[in-house]
């Protein structure tokens, strides 16, 4: 198994936590952006195409015959693939929703980080705000739950809490529900992924954006 990416943690950070949950064996295809003022993309783009993938993008997994991009697609088949996906059809139904409100919310940020360095100080304040009404909404979903589907870890857990990770990066006071906080805490406690969130060479210390980004 294959996941492609660029040298950051971007979209693909909740996939990489999810592999670690479940000691998977992957390959970590990296991608490097070249330096300013070009950034060259070469690397990447070179072998877009030519490596069969029916939408070709970054991420991308590539798992026996399934070649797959973009990350709620990867996030549904690895947790289909290992256990993860929820039981119940309305909560499948439900995860689903908060996996592309996580995109949403992700996305959100993504416009100012990759804006110019004076629209990003310009509108961080304001970022910051609509970000903490999504933490809210979360937490009123999440409500008295051990994860969002229940008893039970999804892949939405991993979706979720790495696009709320990532802002408390912006701002570390941005997290203002305690049972998001202790939600967050419950999955750093789990054994298998100690060495993913202790280890300092690991992809959680790579930059959250790229090298073009205002915000990285």
């Amino acid at each position: 198994m294959k996941l492609g990416y660029w040298t950051i943690r971007g979209l693909a950070e909740p996939i990489r936590a999810l592999l670690a949950y479940v000691e998977a064996d992957y390959e970590e295809v990296t991608y490097d952006c070249g330096d300013a003022p070009d950034f060259d993309r070469s690397c990447w783009m070179d072998v877009k195409f030519t490596l069969g993938l029916e939408f070709p993008n970054l991420p991308y997994l590539m798992d026996g015959d399934v070649k797959l991009t973009q990350t709620v697609a990867i996030m549904h088949y690895l947790s289909n693939k290992y256990g993860l996906a929820p039981k119940e059809f309305s909560a499948h139904a439900h995860c689903d929703m908060l996996d592309h409100v996580a995109i949403d919310m992700t996305n959100m940020g993504v416009r100012l980080f990759y804006s110019s360095k004076e629209a990003f100080e310009a509108g961080k304040d304001g970022l910051v705000t609509n970000v903490k009404a999504f933490i809210k909404q979360f937490s009123t979903s999440l409500g008295s739950k051990t994860y969002f589907a229940g008893d039970d870890i999804t892949g939405t857990d991993f979706l979720v809490f790495e696009t709320i990770d990532k802002y408390t990066v912006l701002e570390p006071t941005i997290i203002e529900h305690d049972n998001i906080k202790d939600w967050m805490k419950r999955i750093r406690d789990l054994p298998t992924l100690q060495k993913y969130f202790s280890d300092p060479s690991g992809t959680r210390s790579w930059p959250l954006n790229n090298k073009m980004a205002a915000f990285k």
